[in-house]
């Protein structure tokens, strides 16, 4: 598997920031909980080319910054007396303008049964801030910049280093802003899909339960050459759901974890169930060996990915890590 890119586009305008420099990194701590500390060059991971916000990579482990939460894609926030800006692009910008050619130290913690990686990251060595307040870290900074809006069930110093954006009017606060919706229960509507585990009804942005797919960035092998499984789980998740319309999805949430679950399918005529002559769009999704099952989760696609692995379809036609260990730095 190859390493993580050390150059990425980064726009602000038409800027681009080259990350380069060569470090020693290293990982401490750690375990089946993923807690720890990781220290290393850090960037900002792409999807299709596009940043992602609120998001760092470092040694290969894929960590959101606690406390916060970016806006959505863009463009999706107005400024400057109805200007629509696209903000999300911006933030990940911001970011990784903090980070470029930096070395920094990231606290890891799990919350939950979220199997994310949530960290404090703050730059380290010549130039970083002396203090240790909140504001001093990465998390604080770019909350500070108006360009995230704080997570307040992550604590209060986070909450109130948004107000302080908002009475500056920074970023996001100078217009409009749009939070991410969460809902739960039967949501029916026309579906976006984002990548081979999440999809969008109603703005509403649902992460598959119970499966497993590859993120967009990650590859995997087949014949001893590697390929990008990521963006081809992608497309089987658009292909499971093009042209059927409105879907429906039984969504809710798990302990710690903010994103709705849901298991989504074909609806009934008035939109109110999943069909139940038909497999819902999770289990079709590990069937075609494009995700795999979620143990942690649920055994109801256990079947369906044991069937995907000897008939050797998708992921399984060659070698892959398993998603969770992509994410946590194992190459």
């Amino acid at each position: 598997m190859r390493a993580d890119r050390k150059w990425l586009f980064v726009a602000l305008g038409a800027l681009i920031v080259a990350l380069a420099g060569v470090e020693a990194v290293y990982f401490v701590g750690g375990g089946s909980g993923g807690a720890g500390t990781v220290q290393g060059v850090a960037s900002v991971p792409t999807n299709q080319m596009v940043q992602v916000a609120g998001v760092l990579t470092v040694q290969g482990r894929t960590i959101n910054l606690l406390g916060l939460t970016p806006p959505r894609e863009e463009p999706n926030c107005t400024v400057n007396r109805g200007v629509v800006v696209h903000c999300t692009l911006i933030s990940a910008a911001r970011l990784a303008e903090m980070v470029a050619g930096k070395t920094v130290r990231c606290e890891l913690r799990h919350l939950g049964r979220d199997p994310r990686n949530w960290g404090v990251c703050r730059v380290v060595g010549s130039g970083a801030p002396s203090g240790n307040k909140v504001e001093d870290t990465l998390n604080g900074q770019l909350l500070l910049t108006g360009w995230a809006l704080p997570k307040d069930q992550h604590g209060k110093a986070w909450a109130d280093l948004g107000v302080r954006a908002r009475n500056a009017k920074a970023g996001l606060w100078a217009g409009n802003v749009v939070p991410d919706p969460v809902k739960v229960g039967t949501l029916y509507g026309a579906t976006e899909v984002n990548d081979g585990n999440t999809l969008e009804i109603q703005e509403v942005r649902m992460r598959l339960y119970g499966i497993d797919a590859p993120d967009l960035g990650q590859e995997c092998t087949l014949n001893g050459l590697p390929y990008q499984c990521g963006l081809l789980a992608y497309m089987q998740l658009i292909d499971v759901t093009a042209g059927k319309g409105r879907i429906t999805c039984y969504a809710s949430k798990i302990e710690g974890d903010d994103r709705p679950y849901a298991k989504c399918g074909l609806p009934t005529a008035n939109g109110a169930n999943i069909r139940d002559d038909a497999p819902s769009f999770n289990e079709m999704m590990v069937r075609s060996g494009w995700a795999i099952a979620d143990r942690s989760q649920t055994k109801d696609y256990v079947a369906a990915e044991e069937e995907a692995r000897r008939e050797k379809r998708g992921l399984w036609a060659g070698e892959f890590i398993v998603p969770s260990a992509w994410r946590n730095g194992k190459r």
